[in-house]
């Protein structure tokens, strides 16, 4: 039957027709990467730019809190807006407070490292390749294309470039808002205030270098076990043996170590307590249960290792640094002053203005 002689299937094609063109679009990202979902300072972020920031939570949330989420009351399989957190707001709300939250910051501290010149060092900005290539290892796990992949995790229009733009922008303020709290300058009196106030015992930092060693979990149960911890400690002695031996601490730190302290060379500079494993600071920094075996402080070029559960370390005294209670109190002090600051000028000139068509698109 041709559609143009029956009066009602010329009607049906007139309606449908524009529906399976606004399907087809919405499908294609193109109206995501165009149309603005907020405003932040001054500055237009796209229904894609928005995604970024509320999966970016969600997907992290998820996985934080992928053994616990019947406790908190939060079932993904129903939708968002029909069940609530312990305050009373929908988790549709939760998720987006805190996805502007982490956007505003972002916006503020890029902003200031602008303004500032700020040169950042391929150190503050491995995070953006460590993330991509786990997002790149899960493509190849699943069998699925980048294309696929940052459009079923982060929404219509995503890609593997405008997700890396703004992953690099989130980066760069983490980066610069640590640079701000490491360069404060409190005065002598807040400091020894602070040192006070805190009881903080004395000591000096520490300039080492790190070996981390973490247990393999299970295949078929995927727990760390008394076996799993048992295979560790041997993997570590194993690693003391090739140090005794001669082998280089570069060697061993890029055969061994997955960095989870330290850089990626396995440096820490400076290092407080804070800084440290509690046994690890105990040992290195106050000479642990007998601090007479070393009257004057652990030697330096001395090395140790510490096994804390699922987590072993093998660490190298290179220097003493100076005194540990004033570095943390000028970190903590000038810590609470930048967030406070922070706090206050995201408030005024930072808040995130929805946008009501754009917003229509976002978090689908």
């Amino acid at each position: 039957m041709n559609k143009n002689k029956d009066p009602m299937l010329r009607a049906l094609y007139i309606v449908l027709v524009p529906v399976v063109l606004v399907i087809i679009v919405l499908n294609s990202g193109l109206l995501q990467k165009a149309v603005p979902a907020a405003r932040v300072h001054g500055q237009n972020y796209t229904v894609v730019r928005y995604n970024f920031y509320y999966f970016e939570f969600y997907n992290t949330f998820l996985e934080d809190h992928q053994y616990e989420l019947d406790e908190l009351g939060y079932d993904p399989s129903v939708s968002d807006t029909t069940q609530y957190t312990s305050e009373g707001v929908s988790w549709k709300v939760f998720f987006m407070r805190q996805a502007e939250a982490d956007m505003a910051e972002t916006a503020y501290y890029c902003d200031l490292a602008a303004e500032a010149g700020y040169v950042f060092s391929e150190e503050e900005l491995l995070p953006v390749r460590e993330r991509l290539a786990e997002h790149a290892a899960a493509q190849t796990a699943s069998n699925i294309s980048a294309k696929n992949y940052y459009t079923a995790y982060y929404g219509s229009g995503m890609t593997e470039a405008l997700y890396t733009e703004e992953l690099t922008r989130r980066v760069k303020a983490e980066a610069y808002r640590d640079y701000l709290i490491r360069s404060a300058t409190p005065t002598p009196a807040e400091v020894e205030a602070f040192i006070s106030e805190n009881a903080i015992p004395d000591y000096r930092t520490a300039d080492i270098r790190v070996i981390t060693l973490e247990a393999l979990p299970d295949r078929e149960t995927g727990e760390v076990g008394q076996e799993q911890r048992i295979a560790l400690w041997q993997k570590m002695n194993r690693l003391v043996e090739r140090y005794d031996a001669g082998e280089s601490f570069e060697e061993l730190q890029a055969a061994f170590s997955t960095c989870a302290l330290g850089d990626r060379q396995g440096y820490l500079t400076n290092a407080t307590r804070l800084d440290l494993p509690e046994s690890i600071a105990d040992e290195l920094l106050f000479g642990g249960d007998e601090p007479s075996a070393y009257p004057d402080g652990f030697p330096v070029g001395g090395y140790l290792t510490e096994q804390s559960d699922d987590t072993a370390y093998f660490v190298i005294l290179d220097d003493w640094g100076g005194s540990g209670p004033e570095r943390e109190a000028a970190l903590a002090i000038g810590q609470e002053a930048m967030l406070a600051q922070a706090e206050a000028e995201i408030a005024q000139n930072y808040r995130v203005e929805r946008l009501r068509f754009g917003m229509l698109l976002a978090t689908a």
